[in-house]
């Protein structure tokens, strides 16, 4: 009789074993499905957003100019605002109007007209200026924002700097 106990002990012990085993399996497969099925969607959405946004930063916008239509008599706020258009062709931006080429022409008039001047901020104006000539680009977005401040901008602040690809995409969109 004892032997019959310690085995029925046994078995239900085996059975409890197996139950939350089965349990455990269960409930991790059900959390990972519930997981997924919460995570898709957002993942979904996020890509959109991010294709979306992108295609906001390169899409057609207003106010194209291929050339400058700047001269050697042009005063420090129309040269600003020439090279804050061009810096649109760079820069991730909530919103832009207004675009110029941003080509080795369009720099070089800029260059000259600004070491020929008397501006006020000729030396940062040469200094960003300079390093666009130079193909240094990296700070774009923060020339971008030091006009868009001057101009007492309130909506369009830069956020980042376009890759190649987004860059060619603004350009062939636009120009």
């Amino acid at each position: 009789m004892n032997k019959f106990r310690w085995s029925m002990v046994g078995l239900i012990a085996a059975a409890a074993v197996i139950s939350v085993v089965i349990t455990i399996y269960q409930n991790a497969k059900n959390y990972e499905e519930r997981r997924e099925a919460r995570s898709t969607p957002v993942e979904i959405l996020n890509k959109d957003d991010e294709e979306s946004e992108m295609e906001e930063q390169t899409a057609a916008i207003g106010g194209v100019e291929d050339s400058t239509g700047l001269s050697p008599n042009s005063t420090q706020d129309e040269v600003i605002e020439v090279m804050h258009h061009m810096t649109h062709q760079k820069v991730i931006s909530e919103d832009k109007w207004g675009s110029v080429q941003m080509n080795p022409e369009n720099i070089n008039e800029v260059y000259e007209i600004v070491k020929g001047s008397d501006f006020s901020l000729k030396r940062y104006l040469l200094r960003i200026v300079t390093g666009w000539k130079e193909g240094n680009f990296d700070n774009v977005d923060q020339d971008h924002n030091f006009f868009w401040e001057y101009q007492g901008g309130t909506v369009g602040k830069a956020t980042g700097v376009l890759n190649s690809d987004e860059e060619a995409e603004f350009i062939e969109n636009n120009f």
